[in-house]
């Protein structure tokens, strides 16, 4: 069954989320605060004449454009503040989706499971580190199999030299050799593998 890797959820990891919209936000509103300053000042030994409503009014540059701007586009900055909000979400959504998935991976990979690769949706950010991450995995895999073969060849080598060997003192070496070989497994035995399941 294939598995359908679209996220229904936009907030993954809220915190981190949660700051950088912040963090936008706010970069796009004190850049926006810092274009009227900037324009306010270059046009600030300036004044402007406004006939509207048959009403005639004299008053400086930035103030008359500011006011007449907001008043104007008073919409505009709200849908565009909305705009930004919305954009923010989904590119956050890009990077929260493979942080939150590789702290997973991390996590399976403590608890000693190597039986899966990290797959991130096509337009997620950090393919890389997926990619170094996949492998990781495959080369601990493949060590943890030799490792696993090797120490089936030793168990069969020291079940035939007990069977060779006449004397009790090599039994006890063969009983000490198969002791590590036992340790050895427990510790392999605590990862599991693709071919495992």
């Amino acid at each position: 069954m294939k598995r359908n890797w679209r996220r229904r959820n936009y907030f993954i990891k809220q915190d981190l989320q949660g700051r950088y919209i912040f963090i936008f936000f706010l970069f796009v509103t004190i850049g926006s605060i810092l274009f009227a300053l900037i324009l306010g000042a270059l046009s600030s030994g300036s004044f402007t004449m406004v006939y509207e409503n048959h009403n005639l009014r004299i008053g400086k540059t930035p103030l008359i454009l500011l006011r007449d701007f907001v008043e104007a586009h008073w919409i505009f900055l709200i849908t565009g503040g909305i705009a930004v909000l919305i954009v923010s979400v989904f590119l956050t959504h890009r990077l929260a989706g493979p942080v939150y998935r590789f702290e997973k991976t991390l996590q399976d990979l403590i608890e000693g499971r190597l039986d899966f690769s990290v797959r991130l949706r096509r337009h997620d950010e950090a393919k890389e580190v997926a990619e170094l991450f996949n492998r990781f995995i495959d080369r601990m895999s493949g060590d943890i199999r030799q490792l696993r073969d090797l120490t089936d060849e030793l168990k069969a080598l020291a079940a035939r030299l007990e069977d060779e060997s006449p004397s009790g003192l090599q039994h006890k070496e063969i009983d000490e050799i198969k002791s590590g070989i036992e340790k050895i497994n427990l510790i392999l035995k605590r990862y599991t593998l693709k071919e495992d399941d």
